[in-house]
C-alpha cells in the first residue's frame, strides 16, 4: 500500500514524510502518491534525501504549479494529468553526485495546458530522463517547454528529452527542447514529435476484425497506459476515462 500525500487549497496532508509549511522532505526510500484535489495555485518543494517514486495524479482541476524538486539521491515521477487548465513550472535541480530524475508525464489535453520543465544538473554525473506523452483534443492548447542545463562542472552527466503529441483534430501545439551544455563530457540525447497515430496501426489492428473506434481506443490505451508505472487504483480510472472519451 502506498503513502497518500493530499493537496488541498495549497495545504498538505500526508503519511511518513516530513511537512513543513509547503515543504516535503523524504528521508526514507518508499513510493508515494501525490493527488492534487481542488483548483488552485501551488508552490511546494520536495526535498529527496532517498531513493523516491512519487506518482502525481489530478483530474478535472484548473491548477497553477510552481514546484522545486532539489534530489540529493533519486527521484521516479509518473504522473497523470486530465484536467480543465495547467499551468506548469517546475525547477528540478539535481544537487549532489549520481543524483538522477526520471520523470514521466502522460496526459489528455482538453482545453489548455502549458509545461515549463527546467532540469538543472548541478553536480557532477548526474541523470535525468524526461518523457512526456499527451493526447491534445481538437481546438486545445498544448505547449512543453524543456530546458536541460549542464554547466562546466557537470561532468560525465547524462540527459535525454523524448516528448510527443498526438492530436485528434485541428489544435494548437507545440514542443520546444532544449540543452544549454557547457562541456563536452556529456551523453545527451533528445526527440521531440507531433502527429497521428500511423495509418497502419489502426488498419493492422481493423484486419483483425476489430473496428475503427476500438482500434482507437487500444492504440490510446498502449500510448497513455502501457509504459507509466502507476498504482491499480489510479490505472483503473485512466482507462475508464479513456473508455468515456473514445467510446
Amino acid at each position: 500500500m502506498m503513502n497518500k500525500i493530499l493537496i488541498a487549497k495549497n495545504m498538505i496532508a500526508g503519511d511518513e514524510v516530513k511537512i513543513d509549511g509547503n515543504t516535503i522532505t523524504f528521508d526514507s526510500d518508499g513510493e508515494y502518491i501525490l493527488e492534487y484535489t481542488d483548483n488552485g495555485s501551488y508552490e511546494l518543494e520536495f526535498i529527496i534525501n532517498a531513493k523516491i517514486k512519487l506518482i502525481e495524479v489530478s483530474y478535472d482541476n484548473s491548477l497553477e504549479i510552481n514546484n522545486k524538486y532539489l534530489i540529493n539521491d533519486s527521484l521516479k515521477i509518473v504522473k497523470f494529468y486530465n484536467n480543465k487548465k495547467v499551468l506548469e513550472n517546475i525547477d528540478i535541480n539535481l544537487v549532489k553526485e549520481n543524483a538522477r530524475i526520471d520523470y514521466h508525464l502522460a496526459n489528455i489535453c482538453k482545453e489548455e495546458e502549458r509545461y515549463t520543465i527546467n532540469i538543472n544538473h548541478k553536480c557532477k554525473k548526474t541523470f535525468s530522463n524526461i518523457i512526456n506523452r499527451s493526447i491534445a483534443f481538437k481546438n486545445s492548447i498544448l505547449k512543453f517547454i524543456i530546458n536541460s542545463n549542464v554547466p562546466q562542472k557537470a561532468i560525465e552527466s547524462g540527459l535525454d528529452q523524448n516528448t510527443r503529441i498526438i492530436t485528434m483534430g485541428e489544435c494548437d501545439t507545440k514542443i520546444s527542447p532544449n540543452m544549454f551544455i557547457d562541456l563536452d563530457d556529456v551523453i545527451a540525447k533528445h526527440g521531440s514529435a507531433i502527429g497521428t497515430f500511423k495509418d497502419d496501426q489502426v488498419f493492422y489492428l481493423m484486419s483483425k476484425g476489430i473496428n475503427y473506434n476500438d482500434a482507437l481506443k487500444l492504440l490510446i490505451k498502449g500510448y497513455i497506459v502501457g509504459n507509466l508505472e502507476i498504482d491499480f487504483e489510479n490505472r483503473k480510472k485512466i482507462i475508464d476515462i479513456i473508455d468515456m472519451y473514445w467510446r
